[in-house]
């Protein structure tokens, strides 16, 4: 009986250990998008337009881009045009130029 209860009290106590849980935190940072070094600088310049902007939204034309390396572009708009609102993607529409037509929303989702 004793031999049963201290392997009963042993289990109980691993299992507690094993479940705790570790607290995510109520607030998190507010992230700014990374700066590009000068080298892709040149490369966006060469092939980013800015095609249309508003008060909640951004378009740009690209080419030889990719959309995770124009997204940044976006972000900073949405945060230096709107208060402290986020960019989330619209929209691609490929032109027949073969450039493509990336539109952001500036939104809070809260």
């Amino acid at each position: 009986m004793k031999k049963t209860s201290f392997l009963l009290l042993v289990a109980a106590i691993a299992l507690g250990g094993c479940s705790h849980q570790t607290a995510e935190p109520l607030y998190q940072p507010h992230q700014v998008a990374p700066q590009p070094n000068a080298q892709d600088m040149a490369r966006y310049k060469e092939n980013i337009v800015l095609k249309q902007h508003g008060k909640d939204f951004v378009s740009y034309e690209y080419r030889n881009v990719r959309i995770d390396e124009l997204a940044p572009l976006a972000i900073n708009y949405c945060l230096d045009n709107t208060d402290g609102k986020k960019a989330y993607l619209r929209e691609i529409v490929m032109r027949e130029n073969h450039a493509k037509l990336a539109t952001f929303d500036c939104i809070d989702l809260q």
